[in-house]
């Protein structure tokens, strides 16, 4: 079954809350009542089909779910076991979901991250093969909802904008979506560059590409800037701020290099 990929409410669980995905034992980063993230000390397969259960005060919610994608947390080199971060959909809406978010919204232990999760960074395992109006090729790097890095062969100036048109493998085909430059530089390639391209009003297109190529394995989330999200949230939660700072450019997946 395709999942419904609309953007709905997503929080982030202050502090995260246990949970199992097929007796794993896990803890719930972030909740929608479309999927979570979840961190483990086992690894999910992406495509494999787990139940998710849940459990925080007198909630205990199931949840069948499909696993997105599964990354190992470099960050957390100080643990005795290897931690992973995983993207789960859920297989439908839960009423159980629904009523556990509220209860911990009505108890300051959950907050909106939408101003966040747009901005997810994935990698990609092998470029996609497009162009950027009349420049072709043009090879997708990173990709997110808002964003992406591509390689060219010649610079593309700040503030251009045009179509950029990239291929995914069936059922997704062409995605043709208009994009801004933001930031162009000289790649550690010689002769080639890195650009920028910031993404808006095309959200749906992008995320159902990020879905097909997270679930064949051919994109992996960020975990880095991941990681660096989830310690700005945590910095708000301790601050009371339940208002997170607007989104730049340079969240974007077409983040500028360091």
């Amino acid at each position: 079954m395709r999942p419904d990929l609309r953007t709905v409410p997503r929080f982030f669980m202050n502090p995260p809350i246990p949970a199992f995905a097929n007796n794993r034992a896990a803890r719930v980063i972030d909740l929608s009542v479309k999927g979570a993230r979840l961190e483990l000390v086992e690894r999910l397969e992406p495509g494999e089909s787990v139940f998710v259960v849940i459990h925080w005060r007198q909630h205990e919610v199931t949840v069948p779910a499909t696993v997105l994608w599964c990354e190992l947390e470099s960050m957390l080199v100080d643990m005795v076991h290897d931690r992973y971060i995983a993207g789960l959909s859920f297989e439908r809406r839960s009423g159980g979901v629904d009523a556990l978010v509220n209860d911990l919204l009505s108890r300051e232990a959950a907050m909106l991250i939408e101003d966040f999760r747009n901005f997810d960074r994935y990698r990609l395992i092998a470029t996609l093969s497009g162009s950027f109006g009349d420049l072709s090729p043009v090879a997708v790097a990173d990709i997110s909802l808002r964003g992406v890095r591509i390689i060219t062969s010649e610079p593309i100036g700040v503030g251009v904008s045009d179509h950029l048109r990239f291929h995914v493998d069936e059922p997704i085909g062409t995605v043709d979506v208009v994009g801004r430059v933001k930031w162009s530089a000289k790649s550690n390639v010689p002769r080639m560059y890195n650009t920028g391209i910031l993404i808006t009003g095309h959200d749906e297109a992008m995320r159902e590409a990020i879905n097909s190529l997270s679930m064949r394995g051919e994109a992996r989330i960020d975990i880095d800037s991941l990681r660096r999200k989830f310690d700005r949230m945590r910095a708000i939660a301790r601050r009371g701020d339940a208002n997170p700072p607007n989104g730049d450019s340079a969240t974007v997946g077409a983040v500028a290099p360091s």
